[in-house]
Formats: C-alpha cells, sequence, structure tokens
C-alpha cells in the first residue's frame, strides 16, 4: 500500500513539473559552466582560475607534456624546461602512475596542445553527462532521478575541472560505477569484475581509490585485490626500472611536510592547520606537522576498524567511507577535487533521500567565497599572497572552512549511519530469541 502511494506521488502532475523545473535550472547552470570556459565570466570566483589569470588548461598539459617526453625519450616525470623539450605553453610537474602518460599523453602528442586540450574538454562534457544519465536512471522515481542528475550538472568544481583540463571526473565515474555495482547487488558488490575492473582501472587512472583495499580485504574480494596489485605493477614496474627517478617523483605525492598556509588548498588537513594557527599562534611547524599526523593515524584507524570489525558490513555506506576518508587525510585538496565526492552524494541521497545530504552537498556545490576575500584578483599578479594567510585570521579560516567543514559533516553522517546500522542489528540480533 505504502509503495502504492509513493509510485503514485512520483508520478503525479506535480511532481514531474518541480523535476523537469529542477533539470532545467541545472541544464542552465551548467550551460553557464561551458559559456564562461570560452569567456571567462566565473573565473573570478575561485582561486585556480584567478591565480592563473584566466590561462586554461595547467593540469592537462602536464599529460600532454609527459606523453611529449616519452616520445623524446625523457622521462615522463621530468619537468625541469632546460632538460626537456618544452611543448606546451605552460604546465605543472606529471604526478600520475606511469601508464596514462605513455599512452594516452602519447596519442594527445598527434594533435596540437590547443586541440588536444579541446578534445579533452569535450570527453571530460561527455563522461559527466554519461553519470548524470546513469544517475537519472539509477534514482528509481521520475522526481529522485531528476534531483541525481542536477547534482551533477551544477556543481561548481567541474568548472575549475574544465578549466585546468583536470582528470578528476573520469576517477569519479569508475568510483560510480562501483558504487551502481553494488547498488544493484545489495548483498554483495556484484560479480566480481563489475566492480573490480572499474577499480583497477581507477587504481592505474588516480591512487586515491588504493584506500578501497580495506573493504575489498573485508569482502574477501581476493581476486581483485590480487589484479589491481598485477596492473600496477606490470605497468609501472618496467618504467621505473627504466626510469629511477621517476619512482622518487610519483612518491614524493605521498609525502608532505609541514603545513604552511595555501589559498588555493581547500582540504581539511589545510583547514585544521587554517584554526590551529589562530588558536594557538605559538604552534610550531614541528608541531603543526605531529598533529597532523596523528589526525591522519587517527582516522584511518577508525575508519579501519569501522570497515574490519562490523561483522554484517554494508559495503555501499563503506565505499562512502573510504571515498570520504581521503578528503580528510591528503594533505592536497584542491577546489576540483571535490567532483570525486559527487557519487557518494548521488548514491546517499538515492537510498536516503535525506535533506541532509542536500544540505551538504549543496555547501559543497556552490562558489566559494574567494571573490569576496580577493575581490580585485590580487593572486593572478602578487605571487606571495598564495601563501600567506588571510588577515584577520578569522576569515583565512573561514576561507578554509567553506569546503572542509561540509565534508567533515559529510563524513559524519556516513559513520553515524553505519553506526546505527551495527546498533539495530545487534539489538535485533539479541531480540530474537524472545
Amino acid at each position: 500500500m505504502k509503495g502504492s502511494a509513493a509510485s503514485s506521488i512520483a508520478r503525479s502532475p506535480r511532481t514531474s513539473i518541480a523535476g523537469r523545473s529542477l533539470l532545467i535550472l541545472a541544464l542552465v547552470a551548467h550551460l553557464s559552466f561551458l559559456v564562461s570556459w570560452g569567456t571567462g565570466f566565473w573565473n573570478r570566483f575561485t582561486f585556480d582560475s584567478t591565480a592563473t589569470n584566466g590561462r586554461r588548461g595547467w593540469d592537462f598539459y602536464a599529460l600532454y607534456q609527459a606523453g611529449h617526453n616519452v616520445l623524446s625519450g625523457i622521462s615522463a616525470y621530468e619537468g625541469d624546461g632546460d632538460q626537456i623539450d618544452v611543448a606546451v605553453p605552460y604546465y605543472t610537474p606529471y604526478r600520475y602512475l606511469p601508464l596514462p602518460a605513455y599512452t594516452l599523453g602519447v596519442a594527445l602528442n598527434a594533435l596540437s596542445p590547443p586541440s588536444a586540450f579541446g578534445l579533452w574538454v569535450v570527453v571530460t562534457e561527455l563522461v559527466l553527462l554519461g553519470c548524470a544519465f546513469m544517475s537519472l536512471r539509477l534514482g528509481g522515481s521520475e522526481h529522485r532521478g531528476t534531483v541525481l542528475a542536477a547534482m551533477w550538472l551544477c556543481f561548481t568544481p567541474y568548472y575549475l575541472e574544465i578549466y585546468l583540463g583536470q582528470f578528476s571526473l573520469i576517477q569519479s565515474a569508475l568510483i560510480l560505477l562501483m558504487m551502481a555495482s553494488i547498488a544493484r547487488h545489495p548483498a554483495e558488490p556484484g560479480p566480481d569484475w563489475r566492480f573490480g575492473l572499474p577499480w583497477v582501472m581507477s587504481l592505474l587512472w588516480k591512487q586515491n581509490t588504493g584506500l578501497f583495499a580495506p573493504l575489498l580485504v573485508r569482502l574477501r574480494r581476493w581476486r581483485s585485490l590480487g589484479w589491481g596489485f598485477l596492473a600496477v605493477v606490470a605497468t609501472s614496474l618496467p618504467y621505473f626500472i627504466l626510469y629511477p627517478s621517476g619512482l622518487t617523483a610519483f612518491l614524493a605525492n605521498f609525502r608532505s611536510g609541514p603545513p604552511t598556509a595555501q589559498l588555493g588548498n581547500l582540504g581539511v588537513r589545510q583547514f585544521l592547520f587554517s584554526a590551529l594557527s589562530a588558536l594557538i599562534p605559538s604552534l610550531s611547524p614541528g608541531d603543526h606537522a605531529m598533529l597532523q599526523r596523528i589526525w591522519v593515524a587517527a582516522t584511518l584507524a577508525f575508519a579501519l576498524w569501522l570497515t574490519l570489525c562490523d561483522p554484517h558490513p554494508d559495503p555501499l555506506l563503506l565505499l562512502c567511507l573510504w571515498t570520504t576518508t581521503s578528503f580528510l587525510i591528503y594533505h592536497h585538496v584542491w577546489e576540483h577535487h571535490y567532483v570525486m565526492l559527487l557519487p557518494v552524494y548521488v548514491m546517499l541521497f538515492r537510498r536516503s533521500g535525506s535533506r541532509a545530504i542536500l544540505i551538504l552537498y549543496a555547501l559543497v556545490a556552490v562558489w566559494t567565497c574567494y571573490v569576496l576575500v580577493d575581490p580585485r584578483g590580487m593572486a593572478a599578479i602578487h605571487a606571495p599572497m598564495r601563501w600567506t594567510p588571510l588577515e584577520p585570521r578569522v576569515l583565512d579560516v573561514w576561507y578554509h572552512a567553506c569546503k572542509a567543514v561540509p565534508v567533515l559533516g559529510l563524513w559524519a553522517y556516513i559513520v553515524r549511519s553505519i553506526w546505527r546500522q551495527r546498533v539495530t542489528r545487534e539489538a535485533e540480533t539479541v531480540c530474537s530469541p524472545c
């Protein structure tokens, strides 16, 4: 009876009109991102597009240059302009495993840098639309499906994804595939390849999904773990033997020195540094580094305990937990990275329809307050500003809290959901003999 009523509501004209209106608004917002990619009217709202003074493609050109290095017989990780044949207008150092460099990076060199960048933006856009369509189908009802699709379309960090030519959305799509496999098979994450294949691909693309390994251990997905290990070793070890300096450069991504002020870093660890610097100005760089190590160790230990000690784990919630945990422990979280949280928001709202999830999503989806702290765009011309705390310090804390605090709230929501499930099961077990 209840199911029939809910179905009737989902098909009602009022719900249909509201859903279509939401989707139209989301499409208009999304179209504004694409128009601004060419004109730049949204640029002043984010640090990255301000600091780069409207010059797009920094991260994409890192992959293109890495591919050019491979073709030139130079390490993909070599970024010294005096040691390489610079083929792009500007670039950042290549950071990932070598496979993307000597496959996709090499292939992209068949085109000129601007043409390759434009093609990459088209590919990224098609992947986003594919994720939105999949989410629409996963919604189960017209109203919820349109909400899920709209989440992809009007998420402002996506603007930086195409502005920089980044790679995080591809990772987000792979995470969505893993979560969709679980959603279609609630008891376990579906046939091994449906979950394992996107996980292995994600390991080779960006390595943050290596944090999913404890979940695979808990689910006894030994085959997926084995294939992941073999894929990384087979595609990377020969390259690192040929270019040993590349391994040093790659591993440097996982090390962090004492934290410092960074306007572009909007992660939880940067927020903690900003808050502690404001509250306890006497803390030394060594004190900050020690406190951050404690934070990382405690967060990982708690997530491991939740994963490995639950007798009846919920794979989807645990996958959401580990996706969110990466934002709590990684030292460099830039605004575009938040597109990798979209599958978490989508799948949690699909599951619960919780307004709390919508609020947490909205807080990350809206533009940052950067235009308020730097209305004249001084970061584009005064480089030291990028590594100087905002004054007064409460402004610095507020700015770094705009993404970090909602992510902490999301993590707490997931932990609470896991804990409540566990308590409910234990209560049912105790009462079952009665």
